[in-house]
């Protein structure tokens, strides 16, 4: 019973905290950093991901993007709510559970026509639990991102 209530509590501390960090930004990524590790969002939907370039820094929403090239900038600039991550780039399979995780960038897919991240763990790849049924995990995903946001 001990054990239980110890854990119980300090599961009780990390959904407080959790809740507290989680409205300081709502990206997954800080104000201050290379959003998305740096890469180019533009890139994810041409198959190929690419690092971006100092030289194609874009701030966007308080977001430091990078872009490889002028092309992709401008074609993020044309219509940013096409290539902004859903989630705002937190896992998506973490979402289905109703928490905020920062994914491993390197880790996508791209449904539905918007990107989505996913954490990767010992022993865990969120990818690989979110294909166990993509199109019932969106849902529910949807529904917990717009509980913890609105």
């Amino acid at each position: 019973m001990r054990n239980k209530t110890h854990i119980l509590g300090i599961l009780f501390l990390m959904i407080l905290s959790f809740g507290a960090n989680a409205q300081d930004h709502k990206y997954s990524c800080g104000p201050d950093a290379k959003a998305f590790d740096g890469n180019d969002l533009v890139s994810y939907f041409q198959g190929d991901v690419k690092q971006g370039s100092d030289q194609y820094k874009y701030e966007y929403d308080g977001l430091n993007l990078y872009f490889a090239s002028a092309q992709n900038l401008a074609t993020f600039k044309s219509n940013p709510d096409k290539y902004i991550p859903a989630y705002n780039g937190w896992c998506a399979i973490a979402l289905t559970g109703g928490t905020l995780a920062r994914p491993d960038f390197n880790h996508y897919k791209v449904q539905d026509g918007k990107l989505l991240f996913f954490e990767v763990r010992a022993f865990f790849n969120g990818k690989t639990a979110w294909e166990k049924d993509p199109d019932i995990n969106k849902v529910v995903a949807d529904k917990k991102f717009d509980e913890i946001f609105d």
